[in-house]
C-alpha cells in the first residue's frame, strides 16, 4: 500500500509481546491520517469470539445453560425453537436462516440500508422451518450470534456492549474496544472503511446497529491483551477451564467432529494446531491467526474491502 490509499495494520506476537507492529496506508483519506497500531477498526465476524466468550461466562455464572432450548428465551418463536439449543447457536449448527440473507431478499441490499434488530429478529420468527434439523449440519449463520447478543441482555440485564465491557474488555485493559451498537457513537481514532472503484475509492460504512455476529471495534494494541488471555486467563473465575471451553470444537448429532468452537475455527496448518477467525463487513477485512503451541499470533486489520487479510496473514505466518 502507498501512503495515499487505505490499508491495514499488522501485529505479530510471540510469547505475549509484539515482535512487529506497523500501520500501512491511511485510516482516513479525507484528513490524510495514517494507520497505526492504535487505529480502531471494525472487525466484522472476528467479533463472534467475544460474543461466544460472553455466553461462556454467563454459563459459568449460572445465568444460562448451554443446552437450554432457544424457546426458553424466545417464547414467541415457532415450534422449531424447542429443538434449537444455545450451544447450537454458538457452533452454527442450529439451521436457523441467516438474517443478512433474509434482509437481502427483503430488498436491503446497500451499505446504507437501515433496519433494526427487532425487524431482523421478526424475520427469523416468521420462518416456518430451519434449513435442516438442528444439530445435523454445520452452516454458518449470523442469526445465531444476533440472537445470542439479545440472550446476553435477557439473562444478565445488560446489553452485550455493557456486559462485554464489564466482564471482558475492562478486566483485560482493552480500553479502545467495544461493541458498537449505536452507529452515531463517536469513536476516537476510528478508521473509515473504503471500497475501491474505477477511479479511486468510496466510503463503505454501515448504519446498522446489530452486534453479536459482528460490531466490535478494536485495535492491534488491544488484541495483544486478548491474545495473552488465552495463555493466562484472567476472566470469570480465572484458570484454564474457560479457555478450554472457548477453543474446543463441537460436534454434530451423529458425533461428527467440527472445526468450529466458540466463535473460533480450530484446525491444523502444516501439522501445527491453529486457532483463527476472520471478518468481512462493508469496507473492513481482518484476520486473527494464533498458533497456541508456539505462542505465536499474526493479526491483520484492514479498512479496505479488497484487503485480503487471510492471504497477507498467511504470508506473515509462513515467513516466521
Amino acid at each position: 500500500y502507498d501512503d495515499n490509499s487505505p490499508g491495514c495494520a499488522l501485529g505479530v506476537i510471540r510469547n505475549g509481546e509484539f515482535t512487529y507492529r506497523r500501520g500501512y496506508g491511511l485510516a482516513n483519506m479525507e484528513y490524510d491520517i495514517p494507520i497505526s497500531s492504535s487505529t480502531v477498526f471494525r472487525i466484522g465476524s472476528t467479533s463472534k469470539q467475544f460474543t461466544a466468550a460472553a455466553i461462556a461466562l454467563l454459563a459459568e455464572q449460572g445465568k444460562l445453560v448451554l443446552d437450554d432450548p432457544l424457546s426458553k428465551y424466545y417464547p414467541g418463536f415457532p415450534a422449531w425453537a424447542d429443538k434449537v439449543t444455545i450451544r447450537q447457536l454458538v457452533l452454527h449448527t442450529s439451521g436457523i436462516r441467516d438474517y443478512l440473507q433474509l434482509a437481502y431478499l427483503a430488498g436491503k441490499v446497500n451499505d446504507a440500508d437501515y433496519y433494526t434488530d427487532e425487524w431482523a429478529i421478526s424475520l427469523l420468527a416468521k420462518q416456518r422451518e430451519t434449513n435442516f434439523p438442528p444439530g445435523d449440519r454445520h452452516l454458518y449463520s449470523n442469526s445465531g450470534y444476533l440472537l445470542m447478543a439479545h440472550l446476553v441482555e435477557k439473562t444478565s440485564g445488560l446489553s452485550l456492549k455493557d456486559y462485554a465491557a464489564a466482564n471482558i474488555f475492562k478486566p483485560l485493559g482493552m480500553e479502545n474496544t467495544h461493541f458498537h451498537d449505536d452507529h452515531t457513537h463517536i469513536v476516537p481514532l476510528r478508521a473509515d472503511g473504503y471500497e475501491p472503484t474505477e477511479d479511486g475509492y468510496r466510503i463503505s460504512m454501515t448504519t446498522l446497529d446489530m452486534v453479536g455476529d459482528g460490531g466490535v471495534y478494536t485495535t492491534i494494541d488491544d488484541l495483544l491483551l486478548w491474545d495473552r488471555n488465552f495463555y493466562d486467563n484472567r476472566l470469570g473465575k480465572g484458570g484454564p477451564e474457560l479457555i478450554t471451553q472457548l477453543t474446543t470444537p463441537g460436534s454434530l448429532n451423529d458425533g461428527t467432529a467440527l472445526e468450529y468452537a466458540f466463535g473460533l475455527s480450530v484446525s491444523d496448518y502444516r501439522g501445527l494446531p491453529r486457532v483463527a477467525h476472520g471478518g468481512a463487513f462493508v469496507g473492513f477485512r481482518d484476520d486473527m491467526i494464533r498458533f497456541p503451541e508456539q505462542q505465536f499470533s499474526a493479526i491483520v486489520l484492514c479498512n479496505r474491502s479488497d484487503g485480503a487479510p487471510s492471504w497477507k496473514g498467511g504470508k506473515v505466518v509462513d515467513h516466521f
